[in-house]
């Protein structure tokens, strides 16, 4: 098993308010379990900027369609000519950090072809669920990170952390004889931030 090199980050109040797509909405997930704080953003603050690290990832986990790495937007994401676009995909890797509660920053990249769904499970217990926002028709720019956090997750060192994500299409972008599907495209860098 592969261990993420985490990038443990401090939210700094220094970047401009027009900086943020929108102001941060609380919500509970469908089942009313999960305490999520959602941000969509037109632009990151460089303060929020990171390397990424696609090689921590193990993208081929048995039972789920393979994954691949996007290098030009810096994601994971699943080939939607080459596999099903029924089946899940998944990535995983280990938590290499102190034990703690945290509060987990997660970006998914918005797609005008279809709205994908998202899981993080952290030794198997989901703790993030949610579907990307419809931009098409919207004038929103294509691949648009679209931020969710979910705070007050405790996790121990060397915890199992799995991403999985679903291709979507909204039959609404014709390509070729049918329509385009999103590809679930997310950000490999994932922001656990300690809460004091």
């Amino acid at each position: 098993m592969k261990q993420l090199s985490i990038q443990i980050a401090t939210i700094l109040l220094l970047a401009p308010a027009s900086d943020w797509g929108k102001t941060p909405q609380r919500f509970r997930d469908k089942n009313g379990d999960l305490d999520i704080l959602r941000q969509e953003i037109s632009n990151f603050p460089e303060e929020f900027r990171r390397l990424h690290q696609p090689e921590n990832w193990d993208i081929a986990l048995e039972g789920f369609s393979p994954a691949y790495y996007d290098k030009v937007r810096g994601a994971i994401a699943i080939n939607t000519v080459e596999q099903p676009t029924d089946q899940w995909a998944a990535a995983s890797t280990l938590f290499g950090e102190e034990t703690g509660m945290y509060t987990i920053r997660f970006t998914s990249l918005l797609e005008s072809d279809g709205e994908s769904t998202y899981m993080l499970r952290i030794d198997g217990k989901k703790v993030m669920e949610f579907q990307n926002p419809r931009i098409h028709g919207k004038g929103m720019s294509e691949y648009a990170p679209h931020e969710v956090r979910v705070a007050d997750v405790p996790i121990e060192t060397g915890s199992l952390i799995q991403v999985e994500f679903l291709p979507h299409s909204n039959g609404l972008v014709p390509e070729g004889e049918g329509f385009g599907f999103a590809r679930a495209r997310w950000k490999s860098i994932i922001d656990f931030i300690p809460q004091q």
